[in-house]
């Protein structure tokens, strides 16, 4: 398989993860970010909207979080 069609396999696997991620009971919460953080925030926020991906910048937080979890504690949530 070539790096594009992973790259393709890769974006439908988070999009279909975000749809169901859409349908999970959300609470609202207040996060403070450094400059650095936030700039990264809206730069991936812009990258996803340019690859036509329809995401709010809440699933970006949820998906980043439960990255570094599965990273950290190393059993996915």
């Amino acid at each position: 398989m070539d790096d594009q069609a992973v790259m393709q396999q890769s974006d439908q696997e988070t999009s279909a993860q975000a749809v169901s991620n859409r349908n999970k009971k959300k609470i609202k919460a207040t996060v403070y970010l450094t400059e650095e953080a936030e700039r990264a925030f809206t730069e991936l926020y812009i990258h996803r909207l340019r690859k036509d991906r329809k995401i709010d910048r809440s699933m970006i937080a949820c998906d980043a979080i439960q990255a570094l979890y599965e990273k950290e504690c190393g059993q996915p949530v």
